[in-house]
């Protein structure tokens, strides 16, 4: 054996003895009842009086101070022994000794003060008599001996316990060198018995079903309230009578796409985000909160019997749900790790529920984290909001405007020790990686808006980082994974020429790539993404199209002649590079998408006699130079050029460039 394995292994037997001595010390001395009959000779107390005097002989030997041992004497002929009612209420234990007619002796032990689920309840022993020695009494001292030495040293044993099993914890460390346990993300101190609680209730999470089931009753009877309130505006979109609409519903024959307005479809993809949030914020991992989201949306489409099953509301609500809620998680979680009254006045107005959830657990449990205690990990996170000023010359708007911007980008990875030195390869599920840009441009109010967000569900990751001579980071960090992600980019309208601008993307799955290249204190980033798409497109080539037909819409879906929209199934790219080195930031930001419109199973189907064949492009490049000016406040200035093209049948086509200049302080928590 080694030096260094008898140096380890010294080093845990003596940290184990300062946990078992600080135990020791501020333990309360364990009472111990122990009751003795004879059913071999009852009515005689001299067995009774020579067991009692072994068991006081034993305890004194183990401790006299660690334990508490009153003996006595009860008759076995009486069934009821209704002192033990009151003595219970001032022991922890009870030893229980009884010789039987045979001459054999059993012995048990009752736990009377279970502190935790893992202490046992009831111990017991059957020692034979032996007519010619004394091996009966010799195996009776050894285990009431064992029992006291467990009894006198309880504490001792758990943080034994403790120690080993640290190193396998998600909740608690041991710290060697002071002989404390610590909250693993927090540092915080704990006792014995509080960390062997933390480590005890660890597997499996506990989900709350109950919470989560009225949450999102509550939310369902909201929503079919302020739904027949305004009863006036939803009736256009009514089809069915109840019998009827059911039964279309359950036969298909009414599963279609709606063709309800940019700001009905948008408030589903957020109805579904508050049932996704509502179930993460409950013990739910990631898959099974989208599940609960996506049947919430599935019983919300069959309340609504008078409408159709909406195709694009059932996409939308579960997967824009799952990304945008999975994301504010996320980011959530990585915000209040640090602890700053900012980070949470952020991280509970993006996830409400969460909020909610943390406040019912700390009044109930002292513990804001107990139902999702997947929150508290430490995560790497890169989450700043800006404001600033924006000029931008719209190609549907004869002039330049100037208005504010203001918005939120937000990078986490939720992957232990990333960016950190160190070599490993492993797969990493339950959420990877998450990221989001909110912006609005008060050109148009809260209609001029641009949301990303993208959500790596599961990866593999490979790291080979380490420190240089002057601390700085070399090698690189890589991940490869598959996920989600949803785009949406609103630039308002003109009144004058009738034009509106907005493409709107559910990515439905996709893969992920990223590269981080640390040498010399520079980080090189490079990102990149292709999805799937589900659409909703305002055509850039509509106007010229109805221009061509007489002005006139007739025989094209619906949702093109009421909404100005299609659906539609597309890809979408999405690729970054960055460069960062000491005060200095520069980078480059790409979106690259394209949609065809889906041109069946819309509603009132029938009366679509020629559609159009619609197809669009949105093609945004940002670059942008970032100057840190303290450590959490930098200034950015930022370019970005959005290209918008679209035709109709191949021939009406349509092409828009717009040009954005943007400078903005920037906040890092």
């Amino acid at each position: 054996m080694g030096i260094r394995k008898w140096n380890w292994m010294l080093l845990a037997f003596f940290s184990l003895c300062f946990v078992g001595l600080e135990a020791q010390a501020y333990q309360v001395p364990k009472k111990i009842l122990v009751s003795v009959g004879d059913l071999k000779e009852n009515h005689k107390l001299s067995w009774r009086k020579e067991t009692c005097t072994l068991i006081h002989t034993l305890a004194n030997q183990i401790s006299d101070v660690a334990v508490n041992v009153t003996c006595r004497s009860f008759d076995v002929s009486n069934f009821a022994d209704k002192e033990l009612i009151e003595l219970r209420r001032h022991h922890n234990y009870h030893l229980r000794l009884t010789r039987t007619r045979e001459g054999e002796v059993k012995m048990d032990v009752s736990n009377w003060s279970r502190n935790f689920e893992t202490d046992f309840e009831n111990l017991q022993w059957k020692f034979k008599d032996s007519p010619t020695d004394n091996t009966q009494n010799e195996a009776i001292a050894k285990a009431a001996s064992n029992f006291f030495i467990y009894a006198a040293n309880e504490k001792t044993f758990r943080a034994g316990l403790l120690v080993n099993g640290a190193a396998e914890s998600n909740e608690i460390i041991y710290d060697q060198k002071k002989g404390l346990f610590l909250d693993k993300y927090t540092n915080e101190p704990l006792t014995i018995d509080q960390a062997y609680a933390r480590f005890e209730k660890e597997s499996p999470r506990k989900k709350n079903y109950l919470r989560t089931g009225i949450e999102i009753g509550v939310m369902l009877s909201a929503a079919l309230g302020i739904y027949y309130k305004n009863l006036a505006y939803n009736r256009q979109d009514f089809d069915y009578a109840l019998g009827e609409g059911i039964r279309k519903k359950l036969t298909g024959e009414a599963i279609l796409f709606d063709d309800n307005d940019k700001f009905a479809n948008v408030g589903h993809i957020f109805a579904g985000v508050l049932y996704y949030q509502t179930a993460r914020a409950n013990g739910f991992n990631s898959l099974e909160s989208f599940l609960v989201s996506f049947a919430s949306s599935a019983a919300w489409e069959f309340l609504e019997y008078h409408e159709v099953f909406s195709l694009n509301d059932q996409i939308m609500t579960p997967i824009g749900g799952y990304v945008i809620g999975e994301a504010s998680y996320q980011i959530s979680c990585a915000l209040l790790a640090k602890g700053t009254t900012a980070g949470k006045v952020l991280a509970y107005s993006i996830n409400p529920g969460l909020g909610l959830n943390h406040a019912i657990d700390k009044i109930q449990t002292g513990d804001k984290y107990a139902s999702q205690p997947d929150c508290k990990k430490p995560r790497w996170s890169d989450i700043s909001v800006y404001v600033g000023l924006e000029k931008n010359q719209k190609p549907f708007k004869p002039t330049a405007e100037n208005t504010y911007v203001l918005g939120m980008s937000a990078d986490v990875v939720n992957i232990e020790n990333y960016a950190k030195p160190g070599h490993e390869a492993k797969m990493v599920y339950d959420t990877a990686m998450v990221k989001a840009l909110l912006e609005n441009n008060g050109g148009d109010g809260m209609g001029d808006l641009k949301l990303i967000a993208q959500v790596t569900m599961a990866a593999y990751y490979k790291k080979n980082v380490e420190q240089d001579a002057h601390g700085q980071l070399r090698g690189y960090d890589l991940i490869l994974g598959v996920g989600s992600g949803t785009t949406f980019h609103d630039r308002g309208g003109d009144k004058q020429s009738g034009h509106e601008d907005f493409y709107g993307t559910i990515n439905i799955l996709g893969a992920t790539a990223r590269a981080n290249i640390y040498y010399k204190g520079m980080n090189i980033q490079a990102e990149f993404g292709f999805y799937g798409d589900f659409a909703m497109v305002k055509s850039w080539a509509l106007n010229d199209f109805e221009a061509r037909n007489g002005g006139s819409l007739a025989g094209q879906p619906s949702v093109v002649q009421k909404r100005g929209y299609y659906w539609g199934l597309g890809t979408t790219t999405l690729a970054a590079l960055s460069a960062e080195q000491g005060r200095f930031k520069v980078g480059y930001e790409l979106q690259s998408s394209r949609a065809s419109d889906i041109q069946s199973r819309h509603r009132n189907q029938s009366d679509v006699q020629d559609p159009a064949d619609f197809q669009d492009s949105y093609m945004s490049h940002r670059i942008y130079v970032r100057f840190r000016l303290t450590k959490n406040l930098s200034f950015q200035l930022s370019r970005e050029a959005i290209v918008r093209a679209g035709s109709a049948n191949g021939q009406a086509t349509a092409k828009g460039k717009e040009t954005r200049t943007m400078g903005t302080l920037v906040y890092l928590f």
